[in-house]
């Protein structure tokens, strides 16, 4: 389903299989923006593994959950976190229901008509952040795979992009969901590019030039997929195995992983000018 055009851009992040870093990258991409004056709004529609509440450490008066189901409105919904983060411009949050319950609704108690009067739901909340919100940026972050809701939230986006590792069980996935699904939106005007994401060879242990391994491997995975690679943000241990990475981007901006994720903002913004 396509709406009437917005001066805002909506990007959609998704990826074949979890552990990619998909949320933690995309949380510190949506505060940098904001950081930097931007209204930005991002949506946890991880609706079968959402993780936004816990990575904010925030609940919320209501959830996604309840905006599907007829229960809220966007309003209800939004949590700003600008003036705690201390941001020059916005930042809006979004969140799914962590419940037990309200992640097995989604799909295995509701029927497709509950689905799709669900999803008008979800593109007249979309339509409201940008005219009324005036939102520069809609980030989506999606559950990994094919699902419902996955497909519904990329179809919605005016740019998708793949978080992937550099493993083969990620690019021979990411391959398939780009001949599966990828090039069928493509018809329809949405773009696509892949990041790489948790590169190996950042610990300064290890000897050779990771960065000239990081090019070469895109350029590889370029010619086997299909898809341009935009971005590649290397594995830091700290971060990874740090008990709660909170956005790097703002709280450390001189962090080698907040550095490459400034990059791939600007990529991005490119990519998807507003």
């Amino acid at each position: 389903m396509r709406e009437k055009m917005t001066t805002g851009k909506t990007l959609a992040f998704h990826s074949y299989k979890g552990g990619t870093g998909k949320t933690t990258l995309i949380a510190n991409l949506a505060a940098f923006y904001a950081m930097n004056g931007m209204k930005v709004c991002l949506l946890d529609f991880d609706l079968y593994a959402p993780s936004l509440t816990t990575y904010f450490r925030k609940s919320a008066s209501a959830y996604l959950n309840n905006l599907l189901n007829g229960e809220a409105e966007i309003s209800d919904v939004l949590v700003d976190l600008s003036a705690e983060l201390g941001l020059d411009g916005k930042l809006f949050l979004g969140f799914s229901s962590p419940g037990k319950e309200d992640v097995r609704d989604i799909e295995i108690k509701h029927e497709m008509k509950w689905q799709l009067a669900a999803l008008r739901r979800f593109l007249s909340a979309k339509n409201q952040l940008f005219e009324e919100y005036k939102i520069d940026y809609l980030f989506l972050d999606t559950s990994p795979g094919i699902r419902y809701w996955s497909i519904n939230t990329l179809a919605a986006a005016d740019t998708l992009f793949l978080i992937m590792k550099n493993s083969d069980m990620d690019i021979e996935g990411t391959k398939k969901m780009v001949s599966d699904i990828y090039d069928s939106l493509a018809k329809y005007g949405s773009k696509y590019f892949i990041i790489l994401n948790k590169v190996p060879g950042a610990s300064p242990i290890e000897e050779g030039c990771w960065d000239c391994d990081e090019k070469a491997w895109a350029a590889e995975l370029e010619d086997y997929i299909g898809t341009k690679v935009v971005g590649s943000v290397p594995c830091f241990c700290d971060i990874q195995f740090s008990r709660h990475e909170f956005l790097f981007a703002v709280k450390h901006p001189d962090h080698p992983f907040s550095k490459r994720v400034i990059t791939l903002a600007e990529k991005i913004k490119g990519l998807a000018p507003i």
